[in-house]
């Protein structure tokens, strides 16, 4: 049997408990840097979640204003007569539509300033492209109007040509 050394057995234990220690500080390291990235991950993702929940309310927006113009310009198709209260309904439409365009153009133009997303391209594209439209239903809707008063004017002078040459021919 060996003797104990009391001295050694000591020191071995002093030895265990501080690497025992040092060990279980650094698992409670470990573990406090794993919360604290934990949640700065749930930070940044509440961030993204934000910003993509922004994101789609202004593509909603978007989409809830060219789903008014498209009603708008189908209302505007069911004007047939040429008469001055058809082209005042159709003047207010078209202003309608231009207003709601232009707010569509505002969201857009406050979004591409904050980030730039491929979307807003297309939904630009899609504003230009009922700028054409409506300037050119209002053209077109100005033409038929003016068409039409021509038209009557024709006729009109027609009659009184007719019943000129009635009083002339004496009958």
């Amino acid at each position: 049997m060996k003797p104990i050394n009391l001295h050694e057995l000591n020191r071995a234990y002093f030895k265990f408990i501080i690497h025992f220690v040092i060990l279980i500080l650094f698992v409670l390291v470990g573990v406090a840097c794993f919360f604290f990235t934990s949640r700065h991950e749930l930070q940044l993702l509440g961030e993204q979640s934000r910003s993509y929940d922004q994101l789609a309310y202004y593509r909603e927006e978007v989409t809830s204003r060219f789903d008014n113009v498209l009603l708008k310009f189908r209302s505007l198709t069911q004007y047939v007569n040429a008469d001055a209260q058809e082209l005042s309904n159709q003047a207010l439409l078209i202003n309608g539509v231009q207003s709601d365009n232009n707010r569509v153009r505002g969201l857009l133009d406050e979004r591409k300033q904050l980030e730039v997303v491929p979307s807003y391209e297309l939904y630009g594209k899609m504003t230009k492209n009922v700028m054409v439209l409506a300037s050119l239903k209002d053209s077109l809707s100005q033409t038929r109007f003016q068409m039409e008063s021509l038209r009557e004017q024709l006729e009109a002078c027609g009659n009184s040509t007719k019943k000129a040459m009635k009083k002339l021919n004496g009958y």
